[in-house]
C-alpha cells in the first residue's frame, strides 16, 4: 500500500503528540513493506527539500512564517502542486492528512482514497484559546495577533475542517473523546465513518528499569526524593501552573518527605510559568527541563515514580501516559479529555475528581501515602499487549479496506 501522509510541521523542527504520532506510524508501515511519502512545511532552507530517513521519504515545502493553518491558502496551493507532480510517478492508494488546511481537495483524482486522522478539532482549539487570552489577561504580541485575526480565521477554519471531513472517506481519530467532539461541532458528519484508533508505541524504547538509583545518579536526582514528573508544552491547556500550585499544596502537608517537581517541555508561557514558581518559594524543589531529547525523556521515567497529567482541557489522547506506563511509572491524571479512558484501566484511583490543584494535590498525597504499592505493579505487560503498532496498523487497514 502506498500512503501519502500530510501534516503541517514535523520533525526535526518541532515536536507534540501528531507528530511524534505521524513519526512512529510511518516508520511501523514502513517496516510491514508499505510505502510512505510525507509531506510537510518548514521555515529552515537548511532542510533537505526531499530527503529519505529509516525508509520514509519527506517532502518539504519551504514557508516564510507559521505553517499550513487555516489561512495560510499559498501553502496549501504549494503543497497541493507538489503532492500532485509526486503522484504522477507513485500512485498512491492513501492521501492520509493529519490536519484540514494542506490539500486543495478539488485538485485530487477521485480514485484516491482519503483518510483523514483527526487528532483534535482546531476549531475547538481556537475557541479554547481565545478564552484563555480574556479569561488570564495574557496579553502579548502573539495573543494580539490572534485576536486579530480571530473574525476572519475562525470561519475560515470551521469551513475547512468541514470541508476534510466531508472528502474523507474514513476519519481516524485516538479517543472516544475526540470522536464526541466531532459529532458536537459537525453533527452532519456520520459516526459510521469515523473509527476510534490509538496511538502506539515502541515497547523496546520504553521500558522499566530495576535500578532507579543508578539513573537518578546520571541525571543529578537524589536518591530519597519522591519524584512526580511531567512532559508538556507550556501552554495553558496543558495546566502546568495548577500542576505547580498542587504541588505547592502537597508540598505543605508532606514536608517530611522530600520530594521534586520535574518539568520538561517548552512554549509561550516559559517565563509566567518561572514567576509562579518564584513566588511559591518552589524553585529548589522544581526543575524546568525545557526540551529534552527521547533518550533523555526514557531517563527521565524510569528515574521518576509517578507522571503527572495535569491537562486542563483538550487531551485527545496523551501519548505520555502510555509511554510511562510502558515503564512501569504509575500516572496521576486529571479527568479532562481523553485522560479517563487512558489512564483509567491502570490507574483509576489516581484520576483526580477535577482539573484544580487541590484535587491533583489530593491525588499526589495518596500517591505519597501508598508509594510502596505501586512499586511492585507491573504496568508494562498490558501496554505491550495493548498498545503494539503491528496491532493498530493490522486495526486500521481492516477498518479502511
Amino acid at each position: 500500500m502506498k500512503w501519502a501522509i500530510l501534516i503541517p510541521r514535523f520533525l526535526p523542527e518541532v515536536t507534540g503528540g501528531n507528530i511524534v504520532y505521524v513519526g512512529r506510524f510511518s516508520k511501523a508501515l514502513v517496516k510491514r513493506g508499505d510505502i510512505v511519502h510525507i509531506f510537510t512545511t518548514t521555515l529552515d532552507s537548511n532542510l533537505s527539500a526531499c530527503e529519505e530517513i529509516a525508509g520514509v521519504k519527506i517532502h518539504r515545502v519551504l514557508v516564510s512564517s507559521g505553517n499550513a493553518g487555516s489561512l495560510r491558502f499559498s501553502a496549501t496551493r504549494t503543497i497541493t502542486e507538489l503532492f500532485q507532480r509526486i503522484d504522477q510517478k507513485v500512485k498512491f492508494h492513501i492521501l492520509n492528512p493529519h490536519a484540514p488546511f494542506q490539500v486543495d481537495y478539488k485538485k485530487i483524482r477521485n480514485d484516491i482514497k482519503i483518510v483523514y486522522t483527526l487528532h483534535a478539532v482546531i476549531t475547538y482549539e481556537y475557541l479554547y484559546d481565545l478564552n484563555k487570552i480574556f479569561s488570564t489577561m495574557n496579553l502579548s504580541r502573539n495573543s494580539a495577533k490572534e485576536l486579530l485575526v480571530f473574525p476572519l480565521k475562525l470561519p475560515v477554519c470551521y469551513f475547512r475542517e468541514v470541508m476534510t471531513l466531508r472528502k474523507a472517506q474514513k476519519i481516524i481519530v485516538m479517543s472516544n473523546y475526540v470522536k464526541k467532539t466531532v459529532t458536537n461541532y459537525f453533527p452532519f458528519i456520520k459516526t459510521a465513518k469515523i473509527y476510534v484508533s490509538r496511538i502506539g508505541i515502541n515497547t523496546a524504547d520504553f521500558k522499566p528499569i530495576e535500578d532507579k538509583n543508578t539513573i537518578r545518579t546520571s541525571l543529578k536526582l537524589m536518591d530519597e526524593e519522591i519524584i512526580f514528573f511531567t512532559v508538556r508544552r507550556l501552554v495553558f491547556r496543558m495546566g502546568i501552573e495548577n500542576l505547580i500550585m498542587a504541588f505547592y499544596r502537597y508540598i505543605q502537608s508532606n514536608k517530611e518527605r522530600p520530594s521534586r517537581l520535574l518539568i520538561a517541555g517548552k512554549g509561550l508561557l516559559r517565563k509566567r510559568i518561572e514567576k509562579l514558581i518564584h513566588s511559591l518559594g518552589l524553585g529548589d524543589k522544581i526543575n524546568l527541563l525545557g526540551f529534552v531529547s527521547d533518550a533523555e525523556l526514557l531517563k527521565y521515567y524510569q528515574a521518576s515514580d509517578a507522571l503527572v497529567l495535569p491537562t486542563e482541557a483538550l487531551e485527545g489522547f496523551g501519548i505520555v501516559s502510555i509511554e510511562a506506563l510502558a515503564c512501569n511509572l504509575p500516572v496521576i491524571a486529571t479527568p479532562a479529555g481523553a485522560n479517563r479512558e487512558v489512564v483509567g484501566p491502570f490507574c483509576p484511583e489516581l484520576i483526580s475528581n477535577s482539573t484544580r490543584a487541590i484535587d491533583i494535590a489530593e491525588k499526589m498525597d495518596y500517591f505519597c501515602k501508598n508509594i510502596h504499592k505501586y512499586s511492585v505493579i507491573n504496568y508494562s505487560e498490558n501496554i505491550k499487549r495493548d498498545f503494539s503498532w503491528d496491532k493498530i496498523i493490522d486495526e486500521i487497514k481492516k477498518e479502511i479496506a
